[in-house]
Parts: C-alpha cells; structure tokens; sequence
C-alpha cells in the first residue's frame, strides 16, 4: 500500500514481464507476413534484401496498431468512472443511511476487481457506481451538519489532485527508497488505527478521534498524517501508471488503471470532508 496503489503496481510489474516477453519474440520470432512453416524470418533464415526494405519503410506501428493502452485511454476511463460516481452521488444524496450498504458493496467489488486476473469493465462501473451512491448518502449527512462543506471538499480534493499532478509532470517529484517505505509503515499504522477506532466504538459508542491531545483532537491530526498519505499515493498511481503504459500494458487495462487511480481519489475526498468538518461551525 506505501507503494501507491497496489493494484496499479501490480498491474505495472505485470506489464514489464510481458513486455521483456514481447522483445524476445520480436528478436527471435518469425515474420508475421511470411508464409505459414516457413519465410524469410523463420528462425535460422536471413531475411532477403526486399523484406528488409519493406520492414524499413513500413510505417511505426502505433498503439492502435500494437492494442496498447494509452494515456488518453486512462484519462477516458477516468472521466467515465467520475460521470458515473457523480450519477450515483446524486442518487445517494436522497437516500440517506442506507447509502452506507452501497460502501459495503463497493468496497467487495473493489476486492474482486483487484484480485480477479481478467478486466472487466462491468465490475469498474459497478464499482464507481456503488462509491457515487456511498458517497453521495455521507456527504449529505456531512452537508446537513456543516453547511457549504461538500463543495468544500470536492473543490479541496480537486485542487490538491492537480497539484499533485503538477509536481509529478512539471517539478519530477517522486516517491521511492525511505520515503515510500515511511509511506507504507504510516499506511499500515493508519489500517491499524481505523480497525483499533471501529472496536473501540463498538464498545464505547464514541471515536478514538474525539480524544484530545494536547488540546488539539486526534481527529485533526490522523486527518492531516491521511491526507499527506493520499497525496503522496497519488503522485506514486502517477509512476506506476506511467511505467504501466510504457511497458505496455494492453488496452483494455486501461480500466483497471483508472480504478486504481480513483480509489485513491475517492479515499482523498473522505478524508479531506472528514477533516474539513472540524473547522466549520455546525448548522
């Protein structure tokens, strides 16, 4: 998890072994344009003077033509999957309490997307779907105790995305060695918080994030140590994301890729509104 996404890493790590896999084949494999059982690129055979030719002045092939994944491929789905959340946020505004079961929901097919080896678009957008009704019923719950603050959040979470876009594209920053082995021990502390904060509500119906310290609630500081993690997560999705095309990752993971870049997101925007709430007045 300190590493970025898991499942784009994965994904990526995927890619350069299919990818090394596609170089020996280029180097050794025989003509696609030859003759089955035998041409001139046909192992042990050199290539004649008027196939080389034909090689050398064919157009690149691009990645339309090798079904690659593409950045704009990524972007597409991306803005899919924020069409669809936001549908589902405009639904789950007006349902309440039971928008949590869709959390539930959305969060096995999130684990069934991660883990199934096979893409399947049908399960991102049920996904996307499921988290726009969640988050849709809890940011009107925050909306009717802290007014303006959706806006608030969803505004916040946009700009802190491109800013961390900027200084990924734009100033190089990166997140390897010790600081993504800081990023993960902080992201299991974090796991280990929230799992220690849902027992300790069972039982004293109140949250650890209530306790103050030093004056200041638990909550602030846990919400600000998640954002600093969200965003550094981000810039990490980037690099995978990245190393993912470039390795070249077929085109239809290009919807596993925008998944893993909006859960990121979506666990950006819950805790920027989380923490937001401690700083406006209630209604």
């Amino acid at each position: 998890m300190g590493r970025g996404n898991p499942l784009i890493r994965r994904m990526n790590n995927d890619a350069q072994r299919n990818d090394h896999a596609y170089a020996g084949q280029s180097q050794y494999g025989r003509n696609p344009n030859a003759p089955h059982g035998g041409g001139d690129a046909a192992y042990g055979q050199a290539p004649s003077a008027a196939s080389l030719n034909q090689m050398y002045n064919a157009p690149s092939a691009t990645p339309a033509d090798t079904q690659r994944a593409t950045m704009d491929d990524v972007v597409v789905k991306t803005l899919s999957m924020l069409g669809l959340i936001a549908v589902g946020g405009a639904v789950g505004w007006f349902l309440g309490g039971i928008a949590a079961l869709f959390g539930i929901i959305g969060f096995v097919l999130a684990l069934v997307v991660i883990f199934k080896r096979k893409t399947s678009p049908a399960l991102v957008m049920s996904y996307a779907v499921c988290e726009g009704l969640f988050l849709g019923g809890i940011s009107r719950v925050f909306e009717t105790q802290f007014g303006g603050i959706v806006l608030m959040a969803v505004v916040s979470t946009l700009v802190v995305f491109l800013g961390m876009l900027a200084l990924y594209a734009k100033a190089g920053v990166r997140i390897t060695g010790k600081a993504a082995k800081v990023l993960a021990i902080g992201m299991v502390a974090y796991l280990v918080f929230i799992v220690g904060n849902l027992i300790f509500g069972a039982f004293t119906g109140s949250s650890m994030r209530d306790v103050t310290v030093f004056g200041i609630p638990l909550g602030i500081i846990i919400g600000l140590l998640a954002v600093v993690m969200a965003c550094a997560c981000l810039i990490q999705d980037f690099q995978n994301i990245d190393n993912a095309l470039r390795a070249g990752v077929p085109q239809k993971e290009s919807w596993r890729l925008a998944f893993g870049l909006i859960v990121t997101l979506v666990w950006l925007y819950v805790e920027i509104l989380r923490l937001l709430s401690y700083f406006m007045p209630r209604n």
